[in-house]
């Protein structure tokens, strides 16, 4: 099982997208009531080196040689990214080594910071976050350590804008009641323009949150909040690109790696590994029975995550 590298993932944002873990699970500057990977358990701001960066680059050159596609190399998973001290290097020696784009997704709660958004400079695509501007709200969805408030976050990304060449894709994540009222959309709207990033990508909650009263929208609610955003606001719509064919005997280990980190529905993993939906169900059905992962209703839909 691969210990940074996992996937390649199909993203609703950057089709079959390579991750690169780089933070312990769950270290992050927020605690979001709608993370997939569940409650953080180190809040932190102090960027420090994680682990070796050079074992990291070496396992995602190996990985990029062994995989059909790949349409982007990402910097993501268990926890925010631009904690680690090392990721500036490792994006610049991942890109002297692969022509594959890389991105970086993040919080965007360490942006105010020179060195991160140094960091960042050689990424093709960073996709920032951006979920509420009040900051009583900012605090009741995202949760962030007790230093960060909403203006650095803000500042945060206009100096990104100052100092990147490259796309900025805003995320906002619409969380039902909460952070989708006229207010607060008209608040975000007026932050959107003083940002001017390439890409506004409004998103819901589809996979288990970490906290279940969190609700998501209807697609006709998310078609009014883009047409009230306007601009280069776009709804992130579902993966349609084609499965990627894999051997059997790497089917188990695939999904493994990439539940260690998000859990997927069998939608999801029929896309990735390439096999009938009728396979990859039974497949999963013997994992459940050997306990190696669980199932999870959630608005219809079943996911499947790593029994911890």
């Amino acid at each position: 099982m691969s210990r940074y590298v996992f996937g390649p993932v199909p993203s609703r944002r950057l089709g079959f997208s390579l991750g690169v873990d780089i933070i312990p699970s769950k270290y992050c500057c927020y605690d979001c009531i709608y993370c997939q990977i569940g409650k953080t358990t180190n809040h932190e701001i102090e960027r420090r080196s994680f682990f070796d960066p050079y074992t990291i680059i070496k396992e995602v050159i190996e990985k990029v040689n062994t995989s059909e596609h790949i349409d982007y190399i990402t910097f993501s998973g268990s926890g925010e990214p631009t904690l680690n001290s090392d990721l500036g290097l490792m994006i610049n020696e991942i890109k002297r080594s692969i022509n594959i784009p890389v991105s970086v997704i993040t919080s965007g709660a360490l942006l105010f910071q020179e060195d991160v958004r140094k960091d960042l400079l050689e990424a093709d695509v960073v996709l920032p976050s951006l979920d509420a501007v009040s900051e009583d709200i900012f605090r009741y969805i995202n949760r962030p350590h007790l230093l960060i408030e909403i203006q650095s976050i803000i500042s945060g990304l206009r100096f990104l804008r100052q100092d990147y060449q490259n796309q900025i894709w805003l995320e906002i994540m619409l969380v039902k009641d909460i952070n989708d009222t006229e207010e607060e959309l008209t608040k975000i709207k007026e932050t959107i323009d003083l940002i001017h990033v390439d890409k506004v990508q409004l998103n819901t909650v589809t996979r288990p949150p970490s906290e279940e009263i969190t609700g998501r929208l209807t697609m006709d609610e998310l078609e009014k909040a883009k047409a009230f955003l306007g601009g280069s606001c776009e709804i992130i719509s579902t993966f349609e690109k084609m499965p990627v064919q894999h051997e059997e005997k790497e089917w188990s280990k695939n999904v493994l790696d990439i539940l260690e980190r998000r859990s997927l529905s069998l939608d999801d993993i029929v896309k990735i590994t390439g096999v009938s939906f009728y396979k990859a169900k039974n497949r999963l059905k013997l994992m459940e029975n050997e306990g190696q992962i669980k199932s999870y209703h959630f608005h219809d839909t079943i996911y499947y995550m790593i029994n911890r």
